[in-house]
C-alpha cells in the first residue's frame, strides 16, 4: 500500500499520548481530499475505550506493519486525516515546523500544551 499527500503539512505534531507513542507516529494533518491511499490498510481502534469514546482509527500497512495514518471515526466531527510523515523522505519535510505536545496529560478541553518550543524539521528536530 502507499500514501500520497497533496502538499507538505503545515506542521508536524510529536505527541506523547499512549496511542501516538505506541504507533510511532509523527503527524501531519490533511483533509480527506488531500490524501490518496493505494491498497487496503488494516485498521485498529483502541480496545481500552468504550465504542462511543473512540475518536480515531489507526491504519497500518498489512504487508509491513508500518503505521501510515489515522482517520476520524463516526464519533468525531470534522474532515481531518493524520498522516505519519515518518513514511516520507526526510528531504521533503525540510523546514516544516515540529511541535512536541503533551498529549499524555491532555484532557481535550483546551489545546494541548507544548513540551518545548516548536522547531524546524531538519535544523533543530529530526524524526
Amino acid at each position: 500500500m502507499s500514501v500520497e499527500v497533496a502538499r507538505a503539512p503545515e506542521f508536524i505534531n510529536l505527541c506523547d499520548c499512549s496511542l501516538c507513542r505506541k504507533s510511532g507516529g509523527a503527524w501531519g494533518y490533511f483533509t480527506q481530499a488531500e490524501v490518496t491511499i493505494s491498497g487496503v490498510p488494516t485498521g485498529y481502534r483502541r480496545a481500552d475505550a468504550d465504542a462511543d469514546e473512540q475518536f480515531v482509527e489507526m491504519h497500518f500497512c498489512s504487508a509491513c506493519g508500518t503505521t501510515t495514518h489515522w482517520t476520524l471515526t463516526e464519533n468525531a466531527e470534522g474532515d481531518r486525516v493524520g498522516v505519519n510523515v515518518r513514511i516520507f523522505d526526510p528531504a521533503e519535510l525540510e523546514g516544516v515546523e515540529v511541535r512536541t505536545i503533551d498529549g499524555l496529560h491532555w484532557d481535550g478541553s483546551a489545546p494541548p500544551q507544548h513540551r518545548r518550543p516548536p522547531g524546524a524539521f531538519g535544523r533543530e528536530i529530526f524524526l
